[in-house]
């Protein structure tokens, strides 16, 4: 599961690791002073890469998008058995289930950079925020599909989640789909059964680190 991250990345920085393995970035916005760098949170806004018309472009969104979800318990207690959630979180294997999250994963794939994410593993009886990264890496990409208009008419970006790697396993049951900078480029070039086939657990020839966050 990925519910906090840090991007502690400024453009230069995003650019140039950007460029380096997949391409030229192109980034029309300025307004770096008003993103949060760490304990990024679902809702807050967040920095998205997207492939559009064949140009790598960086777009502001919301973390989460906003849909219609159905929830039968409703309908048992004569409830209307739809109702809105923010979605900042999407099973990758879930994405066949869906017609319109099927749709996202085709036409709308993003990448969201990092440079940790967080979470809260239950140490001596209590659980204590942990800072995860990436060994020797300043930045790398978690997966996502994007909305251009959600059901509140905004854009938002979901991150996509898998089953956990060795590392992760003995933290937490799931984890953010993670590519490093050097295979994030394929997850937006690829076709859909291509990109769906590489969305898996980071490998474990990939070193990381859990040090005690900050937050």
């Amino acid at each position: 599961m990925c519910g906090r991250f840090e991007n502690a990345v400024n453009r230069e920085e995003l650019d140039a690791i950007f460029s380096n393995y997949i391409g030229k970035l192109h980034i029309n916005y300025d307004i770096e002073e008003v993103l949060k760098t760490e304990d990024i949170a679902p809702t807050d806004r967040i920095r998205v890469i997207i492939l559009d018309e064949g140009l790598y472009k960086v777009k502001v969104m919301k973390w989460a998008i906003r849909s219609s979800v159905y929830d039968p318990s409703r309908k048992s207690k004569g409830k209307d058995p739809y109702i809105e959630k923010d979605l900042f979180n999407s099973k990758i294997e879930t994405i066949y289930k869906s017609e319109t999250w099927r749709s996202l994963f085709q036409n709308n794939r993003c990448l969201i950079p990092m440079t940790a994410f967080y979470e809260w593993p239950v140490i001596d009886g209590v659980k204590k925020p942990k800072r995860i990264s990436i060994e020797n890496q300043k930045c790398f990409f978690a997966a996502g599909i994007y909305k251009e208009k959600d059901t509140k008419d905004q854009m938002g970006a979901s991150v996509i989640t898998c089953m956990p790697n060795t590392f992760i396993k003995s933290i937490h049951s799931r984890m953010p789909l993670i590519f490093t900078a050097k295979e994030a480029g394929n997850y937006l070039n690829l076709p859909f059964e291509a990109a769906y086939n590489i969305s898996k657990p980071l490998g474990d020839h990939v070193s990381m680190e859990m040090d005690d966050a900050k937050i």
